[in-house]
């Protein structure tokens, strides 16, 4: 079975769920615009975290991939993931042992409330259709005046990208939101710091991806 039709075979179901490697494949991609868009993504995650020690949440940490790039540019920190699949949780053990990883769904969360100084959150929220119910979790778990990282694809041109590639089928299947920075703000229990739009800083509209800062209220970490 390949990917697309493995995406099709869970596209209703309730859980993110990813074939063995899925995201390696992107991040290590032959192709050099696949794998510039994934990387880079990752890059500007890492940009925009807080200097000094803190205590980092991964939420959808997938193989691992943010939680190594992040722990080299910041060593001090304490990374945790959490992914509810079960294979990528293996992965990103081999690849990060410094760190601690959690099976569990993001719509609860196994920490008490103010854990954490900065969760990362990126290309997840479109696959879970309880989102509100994970913007509150995330926002529970965060520190006052902690920091939220959270990226989304522009499913408009994404759909076009592979129509244009002849991708099948033409909408990612087990997307299951769609967000726009304006939607997102709508929608997210914390207050609104800044954005980039992915990868070249155009209007979200000619982007791939939109990544936003988002603070709780408080004391700055």
């Amino acid at each position: 079975m390949n990917t697309e039709q493995h995406f099709d075979s869970i596209a209703k179901t309730t859980h993110i769920v990813m074939p063995e490697d899925h995201m390696e494949e992107l991040y290590s991609s032959p192709n050099f615009l696949v794998r510039f868009v994934h990387t880079q993504r990752l890059d500007a995650f890492v940009r925009l975290l807080p200097q000094g020690r803190k205590n980092v949440l991964d939420a959808g940490c997938g193989e691992g991939q943010l939680i190594e790039r992040m722990k080299r540019a910041s060593p001090d920190s304490r990374y945790v993931g959490v992914d509810v699949t079960e294979v990528a949780l293996v992965k990103a053990h081999k690849r990060c042992p410094f760190a601690s990883f959690h099976k569990a769904d993001i719509t609860s969360l196994p920490f008490k409330d103010g854990t954490f100084d900065v969760i990362v959150c990126t290309e997840v929220i479109e696959h879970v259709p309880e989102y509100r119910d994970v913007l509150l979790e995330l926002a529970r778990v965060l520190k006052p005046g902690g920091l939220l990282l959270i990226s989304f694809p522009n499913e408009t041109l994404w759909t076009i990208a592979r129509l244009l590639l002849g991708r099948r089928p033409i909408k990612v299947p087990d997307h299951v939101n769609s967000f726009t920075p304006r939607r997102m703000r709508k929608v997210m229990p914390l207050s609104y710091s800044s954005r980039r739009n992915l990868p070249f800083g155009l209007p979200f509209c000619l982007s791939l991806n939109g990544l936003m800062v988002f603070r709780k209220r408080g004391e700055r970490v």
